[in-house]
């Protein structure tokens, strides 16, 4: 007998449940109040297409695990991107990520590479696996975890205990921002991320924006019902009461939004407490390629002071800046506290790291000539169900976070929950990861 399935949300996690669960013959109905893709969408300015949201593709063993449970080859045409993780501009001096061979900091590099090493074989385990003590994959994996991590909670706590020079352990230190956290507040495996990935960092051919394609191509091909532009005012036992008044009843319900904004819907208060980082996004069209690498990193200057800022809601004096160069496409995103505020362009700390960014990598005006320019702003990302447009939702101690947490996948036997929000961490490794977890915890319920 056929069963439907409701899920609230059509981001990355929620298309790909969707495929999941429809191509085991539920009836699948994706409701997403805006655009599906959630954070990856695309836009347009000056005449080019800009894919937004995340712009690296790594660990792409998770990607493949979900094709192989659909019984589809790869459509993404992966292709490896250069410079990988990119330049880190540490206030101790550039670093880039992979350290390459005959570079000063190459001996140390291989030394934190190594500790690392007993890790590799088992992340794709730690992502796509239920954190359960009676799953023998899942005990091995988090085994060699804990015996790479030792001690250390914290990302910054272990790379403490490396000694390592002070420009490479700022550079890998921040890594723990995938998890919207500090290096003293986001989980040690977060400080192995670069040795982890190296220099195998991909990005499709057309853009991140082949990955929704795709996606949306799976769920199309398995009967997903996508409705977009439908939003859900309130969730009673397993009836949905859309924005226009219309009532609809499904079997399961899978929550594909931020747990905040999931309590709001059931008439509960969200609960309180700190959250991850927000964001501001700027997309320029330019009218030349820009000459800068692929990929620039510049971290905080102070971890401390950053850390600090964030706790209280404050503007950092210098935070997270990435700057993506694709052709005549640039995209600088900067770390911001979630406090939903709209931080344009012309906001004075925005040009204040603006300015930062010209000056490290001595282009002066960079966006000065742009054809056309966009800005996602905290704001926007609130207005998503991000409370304070916190990317990655509420912000755990140490040892809840990464693949170890202790999430509540099911909160009812009709009524369960899917991405980042739930599976703690940035990025698609995770996003991906957590769709596989609900997926196969479904199936073990009998769904």
């Amino acid at each position: 007998m056929t069963r439907t399935v409701g899920i609230l949300g059509g981001g990355i996690a929620g298309l790909t449940l969707a495929a999941l669960l429809a191509a085991r013959g539920h009836a699948v109905t994706v409701y997403e109040q805006d655009r599906a893709g959630g954070k990856l969408r695309r836009e347009q300015a000056g005449g080019l297409r800009f894919d937004t949201g995340p712009s690296l593709f790594t660990f792409p063993d998770v990607w493949h695990a979900v094709l192989n449970r659909l019984h589809e080859p790869d459509p993404l045409d992966l292709r490896p991107l250069p410079g990988a993780l990119g330049v880190h501009h540490t206030p101790h001096g550039p670093v880039p990520l992979p350290v390459p061979p005959r570079h000063a900091l190459f001996p140390h590099w291989q030394r934190y590479v190594q500790a690392a090493h007993p890790l590799r074989a088992h992340l794709t385990t730690l992502l796509t696996t239920p954190p359960r003590l009676n799953d023998p994959a899942f005990l091995r994996a988090s085994a060699a975890l804990l015996r790479v991590t030792g001690p250390h909670a914290s990302a910054a706590a272990w790379l403490r205990a490396r000694t390592l020079p002070p420009a490479l352990e700022h550079a890998l230190a921040t890594h723990a921002l995938n998890a919207g956290l500090s290096p003293a507040d986001a989980p040690a495996l977060y400080a192995l991320i670069p040795a982890l990935v190296g220099d195998r960092v991909y990005r499709p051919a057309g853009g991140m924006g082949a990955l929704l394609d795709a996606l949306r191509g799976f769920g199309e091909a398995r009967g997903v019902t996508l409705r977009e532009g439908v939003g859900v005012r309130a969730l009673t036992g397993s009836t949905l009461t859309l924005d226009g008044g219309e009532v609809c009843r499904h079997d399961l319900t899978v929550s594909a939004i931020d747990p905040a904004r999931l309590a709001r819907l059931r008439g509960n208060s969200p609960r309180p407490g700190p959250r991850t980082v927000s964001g501001v996004a700027l997309y320029a069209a330019l009218p030349a390629p820009a000459a800068l690498p692929a990929t620039s990193v510049l971290p905080p200057e102070s971890f401390r002071s950053f850390r600090a800022a964030l706790r209280v809601g404050a503007l950092p004096e210098t935070t997270l800046a990435l700057v993506h160069a694709d052709g005549p496409r640039l995209a600088v995103l900067l770390t911001a506290p979630p406090t939903g505020r709209s931080l344009t362009a012309d906001h004075p700390w925005v040009r204040a790291q603006l300015r930062r960014v010209e000056r490290t990598l001595n282009v002066p005006g960079l966006l000065d000539c742009a054809l056309d320019t966009f800005t996602l702003t905290p704001a926007h990302y609130a207005r998503g169900g991000h409370p304070g447009g916190a990317i990655y939702g509420a912000a755990l101690p140490a040892w809840r976070g990464g693949p170890l947490h202790p999430q509540p996948y099911r909160l009812s036997p009709t009524l369960w929950q899917v991405g980042t929000g739930v599976h703690p961490g940035g990025g698609l490794p995770a996003i991906l990861g957590g769709a596989l977890i609900v997926d196969r915890l479904l199936r073990e319920a009998g769904w």
